[in-house]
């Protein structure tokens, strides 16, 4: 602004003045905006470790009972392994058995079932039986007859 030239006001001086636009009130809201960023992250750091330490709380546990289910799951297989070895022992008695009793079986059914005698000869076979009975019984009674002579 020069002396003697017409001016819309007063000269322009900048705004060093006002303390809410110097250096020390940009200083004020640097300081200001990092203790709100400290503020912040240290609640995001306190949120943070509760959160880890919740999840590493809760994985021990999930970790300890998949570990007891494992040493259970390994027990069971051990026992199921050691009823399997005996079964298998006692399947093999027991079809070595099987197989003696299907061999002495096979060896009876010639002995015990009829091998296919049709009626007709069982009929003929009956009466031809009959017959020598009826002979039997003739010469049975005639010996009688001759004894009870002989003794009179």
């Amino acid at each position: 602004h020069k002396e003697g030239m017409q001016t819309f006001g007063e000269a322009y001086t900048g705004q060093q003045d006002d303390a809410e636009y110097g250096v020390l009130g940009l200083l004020a809201v640097v300081q200001s905006d990092f203790a709100n960023l400290e503020a912040n992250t240290k609640a995001a750091e306190v949120a943070s470790q509760n959160s880890y330490d919740e999840f590493m709380l809760t994985a021990k546990k999930n970790q300890a009972v998949k570990e007891k289910a494992i040493e259970m799951a390994n027990a069971d297989k051990a026992e199921a392994e050691v009823t399997l070895q005996k079964d298998i022992v006692e399947l093999k008695t027991r079809q070595d058995a099987l197989l003696a009793a299907d061999r002495y079986h096979a060896k009876l059914v010639p002995q015990c079932v009829d091998q296919g005698m049709s009626f007709k000869k069982r009929s003929q076979a009956r009466a031809a039986e009959v017959e020598s009975l009826k002979q039997a019984l003739e010469i049975l009674a005639g010996d009688a007859g001759a004894a009870a002579a002989a003794a009179a």
